[in-house]
């Protein structure tokens, strides 16, 4: 039985020019965050996982964890993390300490995978695809007068994505604004998205629901803050758009309170953020049992990225079989972000809209360690 032998943390950041901020209705900035977690077996076998998030604070959460995995089989991690979450459960979990365990769980399905020479996906539910339509995350709120809405738009627009996303959520003249626009960027055919990041209470953002339905938006995400989930449920019975959530959800607790609350349609686990694939295969399970559409939030670096492309490879197709109306999406971040187009050998390709598959073993990816030693602070 293969054991972890070492495990590794290091922290990234990638910083550019303040006057270059961006970000969305709560604020921006001009940092890129994150870290890597290599685990090692005693086989010689290594796997990479991603952690979102302030490095510095990533780390702290590494120190505590590292002595817990070293010396257990890599098919422990459900004993492991069921062991943390319980001893502190005073102090909760829903932060850095997921991101965490979410770096070590992709990690230890990476090293899985290559040591049988098989995709993370054929392991967490077999491959249904290769290939995934993408939406472009774009439409920032920015400083940068050389990059805003229209900038950004009409670099969307120019290519073959599925649709678009835009940040809204500043007030319902700007939401407007920004809406008709962004629609008249990408034309008639594309969907176009839109996200509030929780900076709206529930009348505001039924207003603002009702004010850009005309602009034919596909869904609202994070119209309201995290922990509003009757706010949520009495929004979706009343919004003409459908509502999507879940960045800012972190275990699967806080996705059955959104699911059997009935208060989302899309639900959006970020596998950073919940606590690795594992946690987020509980939340689909629980999704597909209400009858609900899953829709992985996607937003940090290169290795998260590629997680989420065999995440949704495992994805089985539900209710539909052969003519689903709306194919499983993979948000692509089109933000100025060095972590996600730097740290591979071999970028993920993107083909007539579609982010492919990495091939090979594990998660399909190599490092690029000079460019790793380049972000890294930690």
């Amino acid at each position: 039985m293969p054991t972890i032998r070492r495990l590794s943390f290091i922290g990234l950041e990638y910083a550019f020019a303040p006057e270059k901020a961006y970000g969305m209705s709560r604020g921006g900035g001009f940092r890129r965050q994150g870290g890597l977690v290599e685990v090692e077996t005693d086989q010689g076998v290594k796997g990479i996982g991603e952690a979102f998030g302030n490095p510095h604070v990533t780390r702290e959460y590494f120190r505590m964890l590292e002595p817990m995995f070293v010396g257990r089989s890599v098919f422990d991690f459900d004993h492991v993390e069921a062991r943390v979450r319980n001893a502190i459960y005073h102090l909760g979990v829903g932060n850095q300490l997921t991101s965490c365990l979410a770096a070590i769980n992709v990690a230890l399905w990476d090293a899985i995978a290559r040591g049988f020479g098989v995709r993370v996906c054929d392991l967490i539910g077999g491959c249904g695809a290769t290939r995934f339509p993408a939406y472009a995350s774009t439409g920032f709120f920015s400083d940068d007068p050389d990059r805003q809405l229209e900038h950004m738009m009409a670099e969307a627009a120019s290519h073959p994505y599925a649709g678009a996303k835009i940040k809204i959520g500043r007030g319902i003249r700007s939401d407007v604004e920004r809406v008709e626009l962004a629609r008249e960027a990408i034309g008639p055919d594309k969907l176009l998205l839109v996200d509030i990041n929780g900076a709206y209470t529930a009348d505001v953002a039924l207003e603002c629901a009702r004010a850009i339905e005309p602009f034919g938006i596909h869904w609202i995400e994070e119209p309201l803050p995290p922990g509003d989930f009757r706010g949520y449920a009495e929004l979706r019975a009343r919004s003409p758009i459908a509502l999507a959530a879940g960045e800012a959800h972190h275990t699967v607790r806080d996705f059955r309170a959104l699911i059997d609350g009935r208060c989302i349609d899309i639900v959006q686990p970020s596998i950073p953020g919940v606590g690795g694939i594992t946690e987020a295969k509980r939340i689909v399970a629980l999704a597909h049992a209400q009858n609900l559409r899953v829709a992985p939030h996607v937003w940090g670096g290169a290795v998260g990225l590629a997680t989420a492309c065999h995440f949704l490879a495992a994805l089985p197709a539900t209710p539909h079989t052969e003519h689903p109306p709306h194919p499983a999406m993979l948000e692509y971040d089109m933000s100025d972000n060095e972590l996600r187009t730097k740290l591979l050998m071999t970028p993920l390709r993107l083909e007539d809209g579609h982010v492919l598959l990495p091939d090979g073993p594990g998660l399909g990816i190599e490092l690029d360690w000079d460019a790793v030693e380049r972000y890294r602070v930690c």
